[in-house]
């Protein structure tokens, strides 16, 4: 088993990002309604009443400029007697209560001798009340300290209309970034730490197999009116209007392989499967077994996915013969006398599935496929099996005992890896015929150097344009010098 390593593929976060982007969203709500809830369920309203005093030495009402330093200091010394605990005992006392429930707060006027006079409750009455007891009860206290000291009210204390703290506003913004950066923090921490193929060095450090090929990303959407209306062309290079040339010869290096195999040992029908759905893997086998043809190979592609098939799906366009392939793979008759439907201008027949039909799942029980195949061999170069994921259908494990070889579609950033070596472990146990596997959907960012990936094979080496490529050794013997089939056609 290889080591597991985290892996960082910018396509893999931005799609992460992309599909969880509702979970930064209500991580932002959250984060504004919890700040909200919180600093309004701490507030508590309180209440502030005032009074002005003036605080004058002797008992004349008016006073010379040495008694008014006088007062003053005298304002200084007097405004510490009001936040002392005796004098709201005092207050408390005056009140006919147990205990003084407010705080006290005074301060002198800048050079003035005018004490300003506060008390504080949760309630405002509450407030007015107390206050004007420790205006009633403050001589209590004040004439102990300055006898010749007078304190006279020049404002007296009112009922509060309203809190004097008023509720601040939040700070929203910095909760949503806050929020917003968390989300973020946690989707990339998931996406970095799944433990997915998300690029060709990930194969080589994780999987237990060899890369036989690797398929570009190529996108289903091929114009603005297709994102309009949400439609997807299948991607059949047989349409190579349509597709990249990266697109293409990825699966052109891929035929140059199986061709080299199939010359070294001999071996024509190979399956082609995957582990879990919508990897690619009908597409894979249907542009493999187009790309052969062009090559000049007399090709037969069966459709064996009885439970969710799609190679109808995407050769629906192309011009085929009428006749219902679940008729034809379904009825009592010799398997010579099957008809098969013939893509247009090729060397490619295509065995077809329409619809799903659970019951066609006996043919494979019962060997009547393996008879069908090995009926038609000697008819064919080459035979392809479109199967069902191993996920989804057991009877994936007979179809690879029927089969020479067995190729295994790997999409990028979809199934674990441990379920991967797994399923290649039970394919390896079921038959020694694992050709290798084929991964699926990948990013240029992820081979900005190599024309179609980083397998073994990759650039214009020995499968590619070389010894057994188009133009090679085998090019030449196989395909016919004037030949149409030396390019795909529509």
């Amino acid at each position: 088993m290889k080591k597991n390593k985290i892996s960082i593929e910018i396509h893999s976060l931005l799609k992460d990002i992309i599909k969880n982007i509702w979970v930064v969203v209500l991580c932002a709500l959250i984060g504004v309604m919890g700040l909200y809830i919180a600093t309004h369920a701490a507030y508590k309203p309180a209440y502030t009443s005032t009074a002005t005093l003036s605080v004058i030495s002797g008992n004349s009402a008016t006073t010379s400029y040495s008694e008014y330093n006088i007062a003053t200091e005298q304002a200084n010394v007097l405004v510490n007697i009001f936040t002392e605990p005796t004098i709201k005992d005092y207050a408390a006392e005056y009140l006919g209560v147990d205990r003084f429930e407010g705080s006290v707060s005074a301060y002198v006027v800048e050079q003035t001798n005018f004490i300003e006079l506060q008390v504080t409750s949760d309630h405002p009455e509450k407030s007015y009340n107390l206050l004007n007891a420790i205006i009633k009860s403050h001589h209590k206290v004040s004439n102990k300290i300055f006898s010749t000291a007078n304190l006279t009210v020049i404002k007296m204390p009112t009922v509060p209309t309203g809190p004097s703290n008023v509720h601040l506003t939040s700070d929203y913004s910095l909760a949503v970034s806050g929020a917003v950066t968390i989300a973020f923090a946690v989707i990339i921490v998931f996406s970095l730490m799944r433990n997915t193929i998300k690029k060709e060095k990930d194969f080589d450090e994780k999987i237990d197999s060899k890369l036989i090929g690797t398929i570009v990303h190529e996108s289903k959407r091929k114009s603005w009116s297709d994102i309009k209306n949400k439609s997807k062309k299948g991607l059949l290079i047989h349409n190579n209007v349509y597709m990249s040339l990266r697109f293409t010869e990825s699966f052109h290096k891929i035929a140059a392989k199986l061709e080299h195999k199939k010359n070294n040992s001999g071996g024509k029908a190979f399956a082609i499967t995957s582990v879990s759905e919508n990897e690619g893997k009908s597409t894979c086998a249907a542009n493999i077994a187009v790309s052969l043809a062009a090559r000049g190979n007399k090709v037969l592609l069966i459709d064996l996915d009885f439970k969710k098939p799609a190679l109808y799906k995407i050769f629906s366009e192309e011009s085929l013969e009428d006749l219902d392939p679940n008729e034809s793979l379904s009825r009592e008759t010799e398997f010579t006398d099957f008809s098969f439907r013939k893509l247009k201008k090729t060397n490619l027949s295509l065995a077809l599935v329409t619809k799903a039909n659970p019951l066609n799942k006996k043919l494979i029980s019962d060997s009547g496929v393996s008879v069908l195949i090995n009926k038609i061999r000697p008819e064919y170069d080459f035979i392809i099996v479109d199967t069902a994921p191993m996920a989804a259908d057991s009877s994936v494990t007979d179809i690879i005992n029927m089969v020479d070889e067995t190729i295994l579609v790997i999409r990028t950033d979809t199934v674990n890896v441990n379920v991967l070596n797994d399923s290649i472990a039970t394919i390896s146990k079921i038959s020694s015929n694992l050709a290798g596997c084929i991964l699926n959907d990948v990013y240029m960012s992820s081979i900005p150097f190599s024309i179609t990936g980083d397998d073994e094979s990759s650039g214009y080496g020995r499968y590619g344009y070389g010894r057994y490529s188009y133009y090679g050794h085998y090019g030449r013997n196989t395909i016919p010098k004037n030949s149409d089939q030396n390019k795909v056609k529509e």
